[in-house]
């Protein structure tokens, strides 16, 4: 993150309450809205100032991938062929990792790019379709990484330094990618 200018400490973000039956509260950026998940009992803005770094850069995250989103262009890909990259990706990671993948499925997801179960089933979000071939890699890796280790926690992010040594990019990109394509949606049904 760079130097703490005034603009830095100005920038405005959504932000959603989700109260769940959890131990532990966790922040989640979603898009353009941080979403703060707690305990039923619990104080969100407690919460919030006892994350205030984290947030804080998050916040950044979000200027600089809206600025990233207007260069971004959408790669034209059709269902089948989106579907049989990452039937590929799945076979050449999850034999790199030396994993079993159960099932793979294409949907629509609405907070995610991929998600991984605990049964080994892979997620992939059909709007991944409309990424560049090397984010659709990053996306299928890190969801087979998942069967190896579950939480993003260090050890993850080593793995997943191994293949991506610049997952930070990657993953702001992800992020434009996701306001881009999102505004897309949106407009598109505001026409409709």
């Amino acid at each position: 993150m760079p130097s703490n200018s005034k603009d830095d400490f100005n920038i405005k973000i959504r932000y959603r309450v989700i109260r769940r039956p959890v131990k532990y509260a966790r922040l989640e950026l979603r898009g353009r809205e941080l979403w703060i998940i707690i305990p039923e009992d619990a104080d969100p803005m407690k919460v919030i100032r006892e994350n205030r770094n984290w947030v804080k850069k998050q916040t950044w995250i979000v200027k600089q991938a809206e600025r990233l989103a207007s260069t971004l262009e959408i790669v034209p890909r059709t269902r089948k062929k989106f579907r049989a990259l990452v039937k590929r990706l799945i076979e050449e990671y999850s034999g790199k990792l030396g994993v079993e993948v159960n099932k793979v499925y294409i949907r629509k997801m609405k907070n995610a790019w991929a998600s991984c179960s605990s049964e080994g089933n892979i997620s992939v979000s059909r709007e991944a379709r409309f990424l560049p071939e090397e984010l659709i890699r990053y996306i299928v890796y890190h969801e087979v990484c998942h069967l190896i280790r579950w939480r993003h926690d260090k050890v993850f992010k080593e793995l997943i330094a191994r293949e991506f040594p610049n997952y930070e990019k990657l993953d702001l990109q992800l992020h434009a990618y996701w306001i881009k394509i999102n505004a897309e949606n949106s407009s598109q049904n505001k026409n409709a």
